[in-house]
């Protein structure tokens, strides 16, 4: 169910009455339940489908969220993002030299990862929405066979956790140099103005952030630096100082000292 009471689930995709593997495994992954088209309630359900091959988010208003890292956003910041000098880079101490394992704990839509990605950066994605967790997994499956992108996609992984409960699910023996954190700001959900697709992702996301945790959570695991993306005028994370901060028109990334060296 999302935050309005909708349910959720993925609308049946049939060549001769037998399901699809791909919705098989979209069902699978956003652990949801497959109906037939005739079946669906716009009105009262949101709707996981494949448009034009793409995993897609939809809901009776016509907002509709997907994964794509070959064009759109993705492939704008890929052109024209700044490169290591962009603040982002910086944040997470992108460099010429450095290449940090960089921990995106808050996945989203990944175009954070995957401009860590096109910087060199091996990048392990976290997201604890399982239905958000699906369209990454689709759009990183596509990216991996475009040779525009494939490149870049192979250093991404993507896995369904709960950043709240590392370090103890951190999934591999080495822990990150750095962990990034873009944690949904509350005040913005009440804008009328906000994004199309973060109206949707609103929606989604059921579990609250508890900021302390989180926070604490991130510095625990990571070993050199967190940075934590925040509108430019907002409080730092939980209200916990931070050391330093980088800074650009809109956004200011905090930065915290890591203390997840084993």
């Amino acid at each position: 169910m999302d935050r309005m009471g909708n349910q959720v689930v993925v609308l049946a995709e049939k060549y001769n009455g037998v399901t699809s593997d791909r919705c098989l495994q979209a069902a699978r992954t956003s652990q949801l339940d497959i109906i037939d088209a005739e079946q669906y309630d716009p009105t009262s359900q949101l709707a996981l489908t494949f448009m034009n091959d793409c995993l897609t988010l939809s809901d009776q208003r016509q907002l509709r969220i997907r994964v794509d890292f070959a064009s759109g956003k993705s492939l704008h910041r890929l052109k024209y993002g700044g490169g290591s000098g962009q603040p982002l880079a910086r944040a997470v101490k992108i460099s010429g030299t450095s290449k940090p394992l960089i921990c995106d704990a808050t996945g989203g839509m990944g175009r954070d990862a995957f401009v860590f990605a096109s910087l060199g950066c091996e990048v392990v994605m976290l997201e604890q929405s399982p239905i958000v967790y699906a369209l990454l997994v689709d759009g990183l499956q596509r990216a991996l066979k475009n040779p525009d992108v494939s490149e870049i996609a192979k250093r991404i992984a993507i896995h369904h956790i709960n950043s709240k409960e590392l370090p103890d699910a951190w999934p591999y023996q080495w822990r990150p140099d750095t962990l990034y954190l873009d944690p949904m700001y509350p005040h913005d959900r009440k804008k009328s103005a906000a994004k199309k697709e973060m109206q949707l992702l609103q929606r989604l996301t059921l579990d609250e952030p508890d900021e302390a945790t989180l926070l604490q959570s991130a510095i625990s695991t990571a070993v050199h630096r967190v940075a934590v993306k925040r509108p430019i005028k907002a409080p730092p994370l939980a209200g916990t100082t931070p050391s330093g901060a980088i800074k650009s028109t809109n956004t200011r990334y905090d930065i915290y000292a890591g203390q997840g060296a084993k």
